[in-house]
């Protein structure tokens, strides 16, 4: 019977053109259904709210710390996760990080301890995902700045960038691969001025079989 299903193979790559082979692949994504922006500004929507991840351009170290941390691995200390977005009534780009206890439990909230320094468009995106030592591990640290895209080149120029921040990031849910976040937080420049952002934001590791011709 091996001619058989062999025959069943070689009939099923025909008709569909590809056969599964190599390993699994991997990626993360990012994504939040309702997102605000206020504080000093009049209250509008962060629209466009998705970002998938893969590797490369990540490197395998980086990748593969923040897949595990959504799979459940509480390897490390903290690990960072990015969310980016459109502001609705400017149209600058919105860049948060949450860097998080990899403990990532459902009810679990952590006030937001130290503010982090990020460079917006940088090649590497140092500091964006992965590993991250948390300036006190039951807190969240993070990093949010507003920016204005031109190309070309692709040109990032930071219209705001935090220096402080207060509020907090509550695990509202949790299974293996996913992570669901209620934010609740708020952002002063080194001028002074305030932002806020407050909804919800999720994290998702995709897993999907390779493809060959």
């Amino acid at each position: 019977m091996k001619w058989l299903s062999a025959l069943l193979a070689a009939t099923t790559i025909a008709s569909t053109g590809c056969s599964y082979c190599g390993p699994e692949q991997h990626a993360i994504t990012t994504s939040a259904n309702t997102l605000m922006m206020g504080g000093d500004i009049e209250t509008r929507q962060i629209q466009f709210v998705t970002y998938r991840l893969t590797e490369p351009p990540a490197s395998h170290e980086v990748f593969q710390f923040a897949f595990n941390a959504l799979e459940g691995s509480t390897n490390g200390e903290g690990v960072a996760l990015t969310i980016t977005g459109t502001d609705a009534t400017t149209q600058e780009v919105v860049t948060l990080v949450l860097a998080l206890p990899v403990s990532l439990r459902q009810g679990d909230q952590y006030p937001v301890g130290a503010t982090f320094s990020i460079d917006v468009g940088s090649p590497g995106q140092t500091g964006f995902w992965g590993a991250h030592d948390l300036a006190e591990s039951n807190e969240a640290d993070v990093a949010f700045v507003v920016a204005t895209y031109d190309f070309p080149p692709p040109t990032f120029t930071p219209n705001f960038t935090a220096v402080s921040s207060t509020g907090t990031v509550r695990v509202s849910g949790r299974t293996q691969g996913h992570l669901q976040l209620d934010l609740n937080l708020s952002f002063t420049d080194a001028g002074g001025n305030v932002r806020t952002v407050t909804g919800d934001a999720q994290a998702n590791a995709e897993k999907s079989a390779a493809l060959c011709n």
